[in-house]
């Protein structure tokens, strides 16, 4: 918890070309609502780099039912703000089925072990790197959070 203030801090104190990336909650719930109308494979549709700025990026992401995958991050820690709907998130435990889809980045079927938390609008969540972590969709629900990747 204590790393994630120190990030959030730092995010908001970081030279005038982080100033210029504001996004008012308007912006996210309308992102939202676009991404919903484009949910593609992994009952998933994501915005990529809504900002970037070398060691962190934004993304907003929308996921509807559906199996969606685990996975981890060797060197990027994700930090979620919940925006919209409701999901199981569990972390930790080992990832299912374990495939390489890019260096430093492992994505399998789910999770064994691991702690299961509800998230919902409003949540903050923080995910250190190299630990597993899955979103689970289940029926009759979906769950829209911006996403930060932190090196």
């Amino acid at each position: 918890m204590k790393k994630l203030i120190v990030l959030l801090v730092a995010m908001c104190c970081v030279a005038p070309a982080m100033a210029q990336n504001y996004l008012s909650a308007g912006d996210l719930a309308t992102m939202g609502e676009e991404l919903a109308d484009n949910v593609g494979p992994n009952n998933a549709a994501i915005l990529d780099r809504v900002f970037e700025d070398g060691r962190h990026y934004g993304a907003m992401v929308h996921r509807e039912t559906g199996p969606g995958f685990s996975e981890s991050h060797d060197e990027w820690a994700d930090i979620y703000f919940v925006t919209d709907g409701r999901a199981p998130l569990v972390t930790g435990g080992t990832i299912t089925n374990p495939r390489m889809d890019s260096p430093g980045e492992i994505r399998g079927t789910g999770i064994t072990g691991g702690t299961s938390r509800q998230l919902s609008k409003g949540d903050i969540v923080h995910i250190p790197a190299t630990v597993p972590h899955y979103v689970i969709v289940r029926e009759g629900e979906d769950i829209t959070y911006f996403i930060v990747k932190a090196q």
